[in-house]
């Protein structure tokens, strides 16, 4: 009697682990989405990397991703 106790127990425990930890990976998914719908990225014309255009340094109509990058570009 022991024993199918300590059984339903567990299957109960495993049962609420893994509604947590769907629930916690639905909620992980939808903040990450968030953050990426709508983000404009532009290329650096220096070191042709992307970077988010609300991140980026905007010289002389142009956008980088430090101000290094922008003075070595424009000081061609």
């Amino acid at each position: 009697m022991l024993l199918l106790r300590l059984l339903l127990l567990f299957a109960i425990l495993y049962i609420v682990y893994l509604a947590l930890k769907s629930l916690l990976a639905g909620a992980k998914k939808k903040s990450a989405d968030r953050g990426a719908i709508g983000e404009a990225m532009v290329l650096d014309p220096q070191c042709q990397t992307y970077v988010p255009q609300a991140d980026a340094v905007a010289r002389a109509g142009k956008f980088f991703c430090s101000e290094e990058c922008a003075r070595l570009y424009l000081g061609r």
